[in-house]
């Protein structure tokens, strides 16, 4: 039986819109843009060789250099996939792997998003199945619309159908014009967590341990994986 098509809350859209406010001004939301373009640009015209691939990919930028040279062979082949932004092709090989380490599916899309935007990243921060977490649950109707895709290329297909919902939602309501239409809908879910990880954070710790997070405009270019490319 099909899912439900996922439906993206606008209210409580317009209420991480809300507080994340004081921090977009047209100066950051214009530099956010212009560095999305530019890594976009640089990416497309030559995908980044090994060890670039691990070290500017947030996923594993600090992963081992163990499992790095346990790996690099196994991925090989999936370069030519991420240069095409061949998603469904590059999840027909993790899905032939007889272990996925937890860091992938995150990896390949970051890469294949990269080479083009249309693709959805599904960054663990967007949305983790494990433990029903992520910056798109928070804005779903109904978050069970991610659950019990029968296979990886089900659960990857959900997951876009929501991402593309939500830049739906945002072109309707113009949230966020001062980045390129392309680029908004992971701006947004990267704002939209932000605003979740502060508000955690003041709730359970005391309001000077909320200071050990890094400021709230860095955060967002950080989950963005921005924050290595800069200088690049």
């Amino acid at each position: 039986m099909a899912s439900n098509p996922p439906l993206i809350d606008a209210e409580v859209l317009r209420e991480f819109f809300e507080k994340a406010e004081p921090f977009l001004t047209a100066e950051y939301l214009a530099q956010l843009s212009s560095d999305l373009a530019g890594r976009r640009l640089r990416v497309k015209a030559a995908l980044p060789d090994w060890p670039a691939l691990w070290d500017l990919a947030l996923a594993t930028r600090r992963l081992p250099a163990d499992e790095r040279a346990l790996w690099q062979p196994r991925l090989e082949p999936m370069r030519g996939l991420m240069e095409r932004a061949d998603v469904p092709g590059a999840l027909e090989l993790v899905e032939s792997l007889p272990e996925r380490p937890k860091w992938l599916v995150d990896w390949m899309t970051f890469w294949a998003h990269l080479v083009n935007p249309e693709v959805v990243w599904w960054a663990r921060w967007v949305y983790t199945p494990a433990s029903e977490t992520g910056a798109l649950l928070l804005l779903l109707d109904n978050p069970t619309v991610l659950q019990g895709a029968a296979d990886l290329q089900g659960a990857y297909q959900r997951v876009s159908d929501a991402v593309r919902f939500l830049a739906a939602v945002l072109d309707s309501t113009r949230q966020l014009e001062g980045v390129e239409a392309e680029y908004r809908p992971m701006a947004t879910l990267a704002l939209v967590y932000t605003v979740y990880m502060f508000t955690m954070a003041s709730w359970k710790l005391t309001e000077e341990f909320t200071h050990v997070l890094p400021p709230f405009p860095v955060v967002v270019r950080m989950l963005l994986g921005l924050n290595r490319w800069e200088g690049k």
